[in-house]
């Protein structure tokens, strides 16, 4: 027998983890957060208690509530078990955005991870460039004799163990236990996607991941249908973030369209994307190129191109960090030592200022910072993330500057109060005016009610469950047989 529990992602747009059990292996595809489950209850300032964060989200119902599932120091902490054999053989990852793995770090590390090659390098870069666990799990809780003989907190990283990180090839099937898993990469708005079939003793189940054919890698989109028509699915997970939307831009209009304003921008060109849509920095990178400029990227950027670069799988996919037509833009560190007195602070000093995982690139060839971006505008397309718009303070835009967003659009009430503050930026320096709106180029990372009709049609799958949707009456429309789902509850393939 075989059994799909949804934990998340259904009536929901994110937060998928979908249990599946099947003659007693149990898989979880994907680990995420839910943005709006986690709005209900926190916000920047109020999260769930360190000491007992597993409990504050198993009582709001964000976390299953299953023991053996979760990190030995917390469950033990949080008397919550902790010493029991785990059940779940592993988590099947589609993607690295955080609304489908947010929630690995506080999972066993005895529990094996599968991934492509990018979702792994892409954790790597969000565990070496800041404070996630996703790759390596740091103990807490943790006491120890110290050389008084008294019993003391561990502080710091005392015990660091590696996760268990199994990366799979695109296209080459593998079985874990009774479970024979297909991966298969989809086009979607971040490297290494992929959606997954799974053949069990009862039958065959796809999950779509999420999704589009207006990107870069349509033709593997294409495929992906294809191969499930071919798998005869009994059950097809279909994603439909926006079902309700009747028509796309492709990622080479974003190229063509920033091109042309690069092109009739006097002064400098400000953008800004998301930080690990290296399709889209591609696109920024081949529209600066074209146009006969260089595109600045920061420093998380650099680093998970380095990344990508140094993988024999996927090396000159996209620029290198040393590439001719980049720059890499260095910041004022700690103590804003890169345009002091040396003599005063020493080169050892300035080394100092940055963090272990940045040092590197100050003696890169092609770095540059704010005095180089500020004598030479008309020369740059300049990445500056809603994070880290003080650097419009030393850059400072001359007039004939504009500025690119292309990221999503807000959708709720938070979002608009965001953007409104960082448009105060925009205007701040001059380069939008009150009335004006910066220019807005952006195409989604998932398909619309077309795209994802199409592959409904050319899945030819028996039984339909809509999920990271909230809007399942379209999935209903195109397919005889569907079935909604409630967060916990299951269903019998």
């Amino acid at each position: 027998m075989t059994d799909i529990t949804f934990h998340g992602g259904v009536k929901d747009i994110g937060g998928n983890k979908f249990l599946v059990d099947s003659k007693g292996t149990k898989i979880f595809m994907d680990f995420g957060m839910s943005f709006s489950q986690e709005g209900q209850f926190f916000s920047q300032f109020l999260g769930p208690r360190t000491s007992n964060s597993l409990i504050d989200m198993f009582d709001l119902g964000i976390l299953p509530k299953i023991k053996g599932l979760y990190r030995r120091d917390y469950a033990r902490h949080m008397d919550f078990g902790g010493n029991e054999d785990t059940e779940i053989d592993a988590v099947l990852l589609t993607h690295a955005h955080v609304d489908h793995c947010a929630y690995i770090p506080y999972l066993r590390e005895d529990i094996p991870i599968y991934c492509s090659e990018e979702s792994k390098l892409i954790m790597q870069n969000f565990d070496e460039t800041g404070s996630e666990q996703y790759l390596t799990l740091k103990e807490r809780f943790q006491v120890y004799e110290n050389n008084k003989g008294e019993i003391s907190r561990a502080t710091g990283d005392k015990v660091t163990i590696p996760r268990k990180i199994r990366v799979f090839e695109s296209g080459k099937p593998f079985s874990i236990d009774s479970i024979d898993v297909n991966p298969l990469p989809v086009d979607h708005s971040i490297p290494g996607v992929h959606a997954f079939i799974l053949h069990t003793s009862d039958g065959s189940i796809a999950n779509t991941a999420d999704l589009r054919f207006h990107g870069r890698r349509a033709d593997d989109t294409e495929k992906f249908v294809e191969a499930c028509n071919e798998s005869d699915l009994d059950l097809l997970l279909c994603e439909g973030t926006r079902v309700d939307k009747t028509n796309s831009f492709t990622e080479f209009d974003v190229e063509t369209k920033v091109a042309e304003i690069i092109k009739n921008t006097k002064n400098l060109v400000i953008c800004g994307y998301p930080i690990r849509d290296l399709d889209r920095l591609l696109s920024f990178y081949n529209a600066a190129k074209s146009t006969g400029r260089y595109l600045v990227v920061d420093l998380k950027q650099a680093y998970l191109l380095k990344l990508f670069d140094l993988s024999s799988v996927l090396k000159g996919r996209y620029p290198g960090p040393q590439d001719p037509n980049l720059k890499i833009y260095i910041p004022r560190g700690t103590w804003g030592l890169i345009d002091k007195d040396l003599t005063k602070f020493s080169e050892r000093q300035l080394i100092m200022d940055y963090a272990g995982w940045q040092q590197e690139f100050l003696d890169y060839p092609n770095v540059v910072d704010y005095r180089d971006v500020l004598k030479n505008q008309k020369d740059f397309v300049f990445y500056c993330s809603d994070y880290k718009l003080q650097e419009l303070i030393d850059v400072k835009p001359k007039e004939g500057s504009s500025y690119i967003r292309s990221l999503t659009e807000p959708f709720d009430t938070e979002m608009e109060l965001k953007e409104e503050q960082i448009k105060n930026w925009f205007v701040h320096f001059g380069v939008i005016t009150r009335e004006q709106d910066w220019n807005q180029i952006h195409v989604s990372g998932h398909g619309d009610g077309l795209q994802i009709k199409r592959v409904i049609d050319g899945s030819n799958a028996k039984r339909l469950i809509p999920i990271h949707t909230v809007h399942e009456e379209y999935h209903k429309k195109w397919h005889r047989n569907v079935q909604s789902m409630n967060q916990h509850e299951s269903v019998n393939l």
